[in-house]
This record gives structure tokens, C-alpha cells and sequence, in this order.
């Protein structure tokens, strides 16, 4: 990946509706060469999606997870990963490090849907020792972007 690349990247990371003339005009290439390095880009996985992000408007409640393991091991680790990825209310799931094992962002009508939703999601499962649930009041920062770094 070169300087362009990097370059690119960076533009359809904030506005992925540009054209690619427009992407073009802004890093000193053709549209064609644009379109090129983006399906390059595209097919190498390095561009996995695109997306539109919606602006949640004050919908829903939006609720941080983090939860424990009562023992730690491959198979229940992959158990989890599998049930959470069947479940459209976990907008993403981290495998972390520290004193607990996984923190998740639900999103959700309202927390009185939550308490009988986490009893099904989690207390359901006996390899869950503990989770606890943070209500997010409102959002200072929200960013996608990832740092193209050389």
C-alpha cells in the first residue's frame, strides 16, 4: 500500500459517496486509477464494508456490557462468540484483556426490554459469572475512522 492508497483511504473513510473524480481531484490521480486501487483495496479486504451510519436520533437506549466468565476456555469463548453473533441487538463485541472477559454495545428500545433480554442473553448461560450494564446518556464522540498509518 502506497501513499495514494493511504490517502485514499482516509477520504472514503469519512465520505464514501464521493465519485471518483472527486476522490481523484483530492489525491492527484485519474478516475480510473481511483476505481482501480479501490477495488484493489476492496478485493484485498482492506476496505471490508461500506456502509451508511445512521444517526440515532434519540431512538432506542444504547447500553455498555461488560461480562465475566466463571471458567476460561476455548469452546466457551466460541460458544459466546457464535450465540452473540446471532443476536442483532449486540452492535459489537470485544474479546478483551483485563478483568473481564467481553464488553459488548447493545442497542435497544428502552431498559425495561433490556432486563428481560440480558436474562434470556446472559443469565441464561451458565459459564457467565457476572455482567454488569452501563446506560450511555449521551455520545461525545463517535468516530469510524481508523488512523491510516505508513
Amino acid at each position: 500500500m502506497d501513499r495514494a492508497d493511504r490517502q485514499i483511504l482516509e477520504i472514503v473513510q469519512k465520505e464514501n459517496q464521493l465519485t471518483h473524480a472527486e476522490i481523484g481531484e483530492q489525491v492527484a490521480l485519474s478516475e480510473s486509477a481511483v476505481r482501480r486501487r479501490l477495488k484493489a483495496l476492496r478485493d484485498s479486504g482492506t476496505i471490508a464494508r461500506d456502509v451508511s451510519i445512521l444517526k440515532p436520533a434519540g431512538e432506542g437506549v444504547r447500553l455498555i456490557v461488560t461480562l465475566s466468565f466463571e471458567r476460561e476456555s476455548r469452546e466457551i469463548y466460541d460458544d459466546f462468540d457464535r450465540q452473540i453473533s446471532h443476536l442483532p441487538q449486540v452492535l459489537q463485541s470485544y474479546h478483551v484483556s483485563g478483568s473481564v472477559d467481553y464488553i459488548l454495545i447493545v442497542h435497544g428500545p428502552d431498559v425495561e426490554w433490556y432486563e428481560e433480554w440480558s436474562k434470556a442473553a446472559f443469565m441464561s448461560n451458565p459459564n457467565i459469572q457476572r455482567f454488569t450494564t452501563h446506560v450511555v446518556w449521551s455520545c461525545k464522540k463517535f468516530e469510524t475512522a481508523i488512523p491510516v498509518i505508513e
